[in-house]
């Protein structure tokens, strides 16, 4: 324990190596093999360093007389050096992860991920005099790119969040040049705002699309800008389109559970909505942890009276899980030593902090998320890329303490949603083969929050057509794919029938399409008996307008 009583190994790590040290102890000759293929490697590349070193000696006349030029080229020569060491050890490393015998692919698979943060973190571009383009700039700017560096790293340190700052974040504001498609809040509640949006059309279908956001992230991934917005793209389309915005929880939210967020904020948001339009049923439409939380409700809702309306036409789950038993890489944080360490830190603060999400999220990709902008942050001392994307994604937020907790344990380390019965929410046992509405499920091919063949199995599990699409790219730019004639996207849809399918079955049947799924998707929307109507006013008596989109929980820090 640390003097503030937190392990000192939270993540495991000293654990997980044991073990593969463990592993190896009756296994010397096997050990012995890749050791000596580390050390023929670090061999090889000393013996070309010296006889590099003896050729630039041979040819002393032809170096050149400037001590800058003179000073880059043996920063090169030396960076070569050093990277054939680190790859040599790098290959090292995984090996004696990989090959370790009689190691749980789980255990084996968590010690690989913080082998490949250590990897990462010693990378020679990570180091001033091993990364010539850092030397080069150094000199060019005659040490004032270091000083840069220096500045942002304090701005980064009094910020307090521990985190490298990968946006310029003075580039954007929410409601004026990001999340701008004109609307208003037509409701509010302690968990969620719900966004009505401006109609663009003379008529519009009478079944309104609601959105039910994650809540990991700010809402407007799917508006960020007009030509990347999805809700402009169906308003043109002729859609009603409602958003969930929630609100970022501070501390009075420690009790707010995952069936909060699935009564008081999706069924809500679709109850509103149905009301303002004066539409028997929605098409609801789920992102990554949203779309979890709407296959629960949809469930919740199918378990109801005999007889009982249910307010949802037809749902849409993008990216998003609800068999958690091979959960992507966030699997290697979820632990039950860990869970209890986050239970024991949100039972204090009342929720999960923002900085530990997004640490948790950059990790994953530490070479695109981190390294990259330390090198550029604090090495070249530049200013941090003008991106909306990487904008939202720094917009992180909190986590209520007994949603956080329920949603650790329920979902990641007991896998209940998709047992039947075992979960209980609104006093009702959840079971997803209960629910006989059409799905349209979306999965992104390189995906590593959602794995997209996980995102498949929700089709082997509830009855009633299926539809489902993979899209290339990942968990965001793979959603956010707008049509364009340029665009190079690739997808793959079709439907599925009741008969069980793998996704290895399913995906070398259809045929690969170019552009954008979001057609794809407008279309089945648009299918079966939905009239052209007059578009509906924004808000109602009972649902007035309460102030222009964005509204004011997303603009809370």
């Amino acid at each position: 324990m640390d003097p503030l009583g937190m392990p000192t190994d939270p993540f495991g790590i000293a654990g997980s190596f044991f073990k593969i040290q463990q592993a190896w102890l009756y296994n010397g000759a096997e050990l012995l093999g890749i050791t000596a293929s580390l050390t023929a490697s670090i061999q090889a590349a000393g013996a070309e360093q010296f006889a590099s070193a003896l050729s630039e000696e041979s040819g002393a006349k032809s170096r050149p007389d400037n001590p800058e030029t003179a000073l880059l080229d043996a920063v090169k020569n030396y960076s070569r050096f050093v990277n054939k060491i680190h790859g040599a050890c790098a290959m090292w490393l995984r090996d004696y992860v990989n090959k370790a015998p009689d190691i749980p692919e789980k255990e084996r698979q968590r010690s690989v991920f913080w082998v490949n943060q250590l990897i990462s973190a010693l990378s020679p571009a990570n180091c001033f005099w091993t990364n010539p383009s850092v030397v080069q700039k150094f000199m060019r700017t005659k040490g004032e790119s270091i000083f840069k560096g220096f500045e942002n790293w304090i701005e980064d340190i009094e910020r307090g969040d521990n985190l490298i700052r990968i946006a310029d974040t003075g580039a954007f504001k929410v409601g004026q040049n990001i999340a701008t498609t004109p609307g208003f809040v037509v409701f509010r509640n302690r968990l969620m705002e719900l966004i009505q949006y401006s109609p663009r059309t003379q008529s519009v279908f009478a079944t309104p699309v609601v959105f039910i956001q994650p809540w990991i992230n700010k809402y407007y991934i799917l508006d960020l800008s007009e030509e990347k917005s999805l809700v402009a793209y169906l308003l043109n389309q002729g859609f009603t389109v409602f958003m969930v915005s929630w609100k970022n929880p501070s501390p009075e939210m420690r009790d707010a559970g995952f069936d909060d967020y699935m009564l008081q904020g999706a069924l809500k948001a679709v109850e509103v909505a149905r009301q303002i339009c004066g539409a028997k049923q929605v098409h609801a439409t789920g992102y990554c942890i949203g779309g979890t939380v709407l296959a629960a409700l949809m469930a919740y809702l199918n378990r109801g009276a005999r007889g009982a309306s249910i307010p949802i036409r037809d749902y849409t789950m993008f990216a998003s899980l609800v068999d958690y038993s091979s959960p992507g890489e966030l699997e290697v944080y979820v632990t039950e030593e860990l869970v209890g360490i986050i239970e024991a830190l949100i039972e204090k603060e009342g929720y999960l902090d923002k900085k530990y999400m997004a640490a948790a999220f950059r990790m994953l990709r530490s070479n695109n998320l981190i390294w990259r902008y330390y090198v550029h942050n604090y090495l070249q001392g530049e200013v941090p890329p003008r991106s909306d994307f990487l904008y939202w994604n720094s917009d992180s937020t909190r986590l209520p303490a007994k949603m956080c907790s329920y949603y650790l344990r329920e979902f990641y380390l007991n896998n209940n949603l998709v047992k039947e019965d075992n979960l209980v929410l609104g006093e009702r046992p959840i079971n997803l083969r209960r629910i006989r509405q059409p799905v349209y499920v979306v999965g992104t091919e390189q995906d590593h929050i959602c794995p997209w063949k996980e995102t498949f199995k929700i089709c082997n599990l509830v009855k009633g057509p299926k539809r489902f699409v993979l899209a290339d790219e990942g968990h965001i730019t793979g959603i956010v794919n707008p049509p364009s004639a340029r665009s190079r996207r690739r997808y793959w849809t079709g439907d599925i029938g009741q008969q069980a399918i793998s996704p290895d079955e399913w995906l070398p049947v259809q045929q690969e399409q170019q552009g954008s799924w979001w057609n794809d998707w407008a279309a089945w929307l648009a299918k079966g008996p939905d009239p052209m109507v007059e578009p509906p006013g924004m808000g109602n008596e009972k649902y007035p307008p309460l102030e222009k989109a964005p509204g004011s929980y997303v603009l809370e820090p």
